[in-house]
């Protein structure tokens, strides 16, 4: 005899390092809901790397672009977007106190 029982697919809770990956998208870091719901640990670490990155990307900039082109435009606007999220993780750090 057949066995007619109807197996559901288990629903698994998602996993610290795929929430932290959903969690570093650079568009959620440019939303305050994303940063208020961020532990500790992964907000600094989001802070060091859009510190980082808008760093490295003015560097970029200042060595080898040459400052009226399209690639430089595109730069700077990519320098803006990462400051903007150090600004928007420093209030939430300094909302929580622990910055």
């Amino acid at each position: 005899m057949a066995d007619d029982r109807i197996i559901a697919p288990v629903q698994l809770q998602p996993t610290q390092i795929e929430t932290d990956q959903q969690l570093l998208r650079d568009e959620d870091l440019l939303n305050e809901e994303h940063l208020r719901r961020m532990d500790q640990v992964l907000l600094r670490r989001n802070l060091d790397h859009a510190r980082m990155f808008s760093r490295k990307l003015s560097l970029e900039l200042q060595q080898f672009v040459h400052l009226y082109t399209p690639e430089a435009n595109e730069l700077r606007r990519r320098i803006e977007k990462y400051m903007v999220m150090e600004r928007l993780i420093e209030r939430e750090m300094a909302r929580r106190h622990s910055y």
